[in-house]
């Protein structure tokens, strides 16, 4: 009997058709009429999930667990819908967000409600450009992925083929990356800030980083959606008959694919690197960003053999896919660090099916399924070592992304959904456990409904019939009334995939420095085998001992040591230590200031540029900062980042971002602006901080910082 049937067993649960049997303490039953007994941490309960809402397709199958599973997801988005018709993100959080809401869209929430979505995207558009969320440092541009606004976007359109809608997202997807372009394009072609959704600081860079160093680096998966939205833009201007504007956004967007694919991949491997880090001479961390490398298959930046390698090499834990891997040190709490994130799940599935991947998307639903029905919710994150959602900082029920990655697995995971201006495509992927007939009833696509049956199992279409006709497994955009589609699928014994099942791992501490007689100097570091000497961001030695005798240099010199266990276990590289003190650099004051006095420049009150003159006295590359504080909002919240474009000699050379440095109302805390790169020549060089167009942030009205000196610094 299909209730009897195991769809999953893993080293650690096992799913069948009615049950998810974890052990004696946890597992859960779920009866035909919705009646869920559960057993957590060894508490017994009963409870119901309710008919399905009136909105989206129906699914059913001859599994009860995935059948309620779904019921389950359904309900827990109709309740987040609120009076204005925009989604909330979560039990936890009443409003609309950026990342939530477009990761939600794209994932498989546009399918199930496209108005709600396309209400809830436009809620997050203020003064004509995507409104970043809160993050690091005071939000944008150090928190940087609003850009994710044009995934969503795309799929909204490509839903409903509303042409209004398009012109809208067209002119304001290309208003915001105009302005990012402006802000955040830095050496190399790279587009700066923190990785996309990790915006807890600590979590997942090193300590010694502050937010105006996180604001410098740049992240792969923030990367991946600067490259998608122009490439999304481009699509857009071509459906809108803009050729020309097309092929431009394309080659822009195909830049940045050059740049990701230059800087990024780990030496070696199918996966890439999680960012850049470091003061002026970035170095690639190579913990792989499971976000990013998901994107790069989904968003087209891997392709075929290459993209199916990255699916199978992904580490994935044995209650989920971890957000990193390895994770932060022990005494990093769990958020990100140590959990998986059912959204990210969702997004493995659809990278699993698109790939064929059987074995992944088998693992992926198994574990959505069982974090849901054991919960009793679609929560926002789970304890990576136990699966439960307990022990970690937070954990939000009903969380949209979590509901839509569950709706995804089944949209675009098991059905294959596909949608494209033109047409809705299916692509079926039904792994052998999951064998059986599979029905999705009522989904809405542009003028017409569907209805779906798939079949069989495995992914090779055998039959396709479309309201009692063969045809090819297509919906053509114009058509129009309640479209029958079945499917047949049979099973070539083909490769069903690999896994990477990994334990839960954690990197190495960052090396400490201590003063030495000679050389530089370090304290041994638990687990390391050896280490690794970086000199400007490059690796120079490689020793058992904690020290290094450094060579005689001219100009500025960074040293940087890794810790590395036997195991192959990295600790990320330590704060850039100076030595010999630097002889390449300048700190210039502005005209008028003496001692501790500082300018202060607050839009709310002097928005006036600072204007002085410095003498550069030899030709080079220079990495321009300045000394300053914010202190009005905490470091790791808000949407206050102050920003002032730096002009040199009357030409914009870049922005000058001061995040928050502190916590609230702390003004007295200095440290490093993010900096601007710049080639100068000998003589006089007029400086100029200015207020302009290019430094408005998401706050739009606070915009403030204290600012002691700038400093410009020779490069190596």
């Amino acid at each position: 009997m299909d209730q009897d049937r195991i769809l999953y067993r893993g080293e650690a649960f096992t799913l069948t058709g009615s049950r998810l049997s974890q052990d004696d303490s946890h597992w859960a039953e779920v009866e035909k009429d919705g009646r869920v007994r559960t057993m957590k941490n060894g508490r017994y309960s009963e409870w119901r999930i309710v008919p399905e809402t009136e909105y989206g397709p129906r699914y059913h199958s001859g599994f009860e667990v995935l059948n309620k599973a779904y019921c389950l997801a359904l309900n827990e988005a109709g309740a987040l819908i609120n009076e204005e018709g925009t989604f909330r993100t979560g039990a936890n959080w009443p409003t609309v967000w950026t990342r939530d809401i477009a990761y939600a869209t794209h994932l498989g929430l546009g399918m199930w409600n496209v108005q709600a979505c396309m209400k809830s995207l436009q809620a997050r558009v203020r003064k004509g450009e995507v409104e970043q969320d809160t993050g690091t440092g005071g939000s944008w541009p150090i928190s940087s992925d609003r850009v994710v606004w044009s995934v969503a976007a795309w799929e909204v359109y490509c839903l409903t083929g509303d042409g209004d809608w398009l012109l809208r997202a067209s002119r304001v997807l290309e208003k915001t990356c105009l302005k990012d372009e402006k802000v955040l394009t830095a050496t190399g072609g790279l587009m700066r800030g923190e990785s996309s959704f990790l915006d807890w600081r600590e979590q997942s860079y090193p300590a010694w980083m502050t937010s105006a160093d996180i604001g410098d680096s740049s992240s792969l998966s923030t990367m991946i959606l600067h490259a998608a939205a122009r490439k999304m833009l481009a699509r857009m201007f071509r459906e809108l008959g803009m050729e020309g504007k097309a092929r431009e956004w394309d080659g822009k967007g195909e830049a940045l694919s050059g740049v990701i694919e230059k800087f990024f991949r780990i030496p070696g491997s199918d996966l890439y690197g999680q960012y850049l880090y470091g003061r002026g001479y970035p170095v690639l961390s190579e913990k792989v960003d499971s976000l990013g490398n998901i994107l790069c298959v989904l968003l087209g930046h891997a392709h075929g053999a290459h993209a199916a390698r990255m699916v199978a090499a992904l580490p994935h834990c044995v209650y989920g896919i971890p957000c990193f891997h390895p994770q932060m040190p022990e005494d990093v709490a769990p958020y990100h660090n140590r959990a998986t994130w059912p959204f990210l799940e969702g997004y493995y599935a659809q990278a699993a099916a698109a790939t064929g991947n059987e074995c992944g998307l088998a693992l992926a639903l198994a574990c959505m399924v069982r974090a849901a029905l054991l919960c009793g919710t679609n929560k926002e994150n789970l304890l990576l070592e136990t699966g439960l959602d307990e022990g970690l900082l937070l954990s939000s029920d009903s969380q949209l992304w979590s509901i839509a990655g569950m709706l995804g697995g089944f949209y675009k995971g098991l059905f294959g959904l596909r949608v494209s201006p033109d047409s809705l495509e299916f692509r079926p992927c039904i792994p052998d456990s999951f064998a059986g007939v599979h029905e999705l009833s009522g989904l809405q696509y542009r003028g017409m409904t569907v209805d779906v049956r798939v079949s069989g199992q495995g992914r090779r279409i055998v039959r396709c019939r479309i309201n009692g006709q063969d045809a090819d497994p297509v919906l053509p955009a114009g058509g129009k009334g309640r479209m029958g589609v079945e499917l047949e699928l049979a099973s070539d014994g083909e490769n069903a995939g690999q896994v990477n099942l990994s334990h839960v791992k954690r990197s190495l501490a960052s090396p400490e420095w201590k003063a030495g007689r000679h050389g530089i100097a370090w304290a041994a570091v638990d687990g390391a085998d050896y280490y690794r000497v970086f000199r400007n961001g490059i690796p120079v030695s490689q020793t058992e001992y904690c020290y290094y005798i450094a060579a005689p240099a001219e100009g500025e010199v960074h040293y940087q040591v890794m810790a590395v266990a036997l195991d192959g276990r990295e600790s990320f590289l330590n704060e850039p230590n100076e030595y010999p003190s630097a002889d390449s650099r300048l700190e210039t004051r502005p005209c008028g200031l003496a001692g501790d006095e500082a300018w202060s420049s607050r839009v709310t009150k002097s928005p006036d540029a600072l204007f002085y003159n410095v003498n550069i006295d030899r030709p080079g590359v220079y990495r321009v900062d300045a000394f300053f504080a914010n202190g009005t909002y905490d470091v790791s919240d808000g949407n206050t980042c102050a920003m002032r474009s730096l002009y040199l000699n009357g030409r914009r050379a870049g922005t000058l971002a001061f995040p928050h440095t502190s916590r609230s109302g702390n003004w007295d805390y200095f440290i490093y602006s993010t900096a601007v790169e710049v080639v100068l020549k000998p003589g006089p060089c007029r400086v100029e901080l200015a207020y302009d167009s290019f430094s408005v942030n998401m706050n739009h009205l606070v915009n403030d910082a204290v600012i002691k000196h700038l400093r410009f610094t020779h490069i190596s």
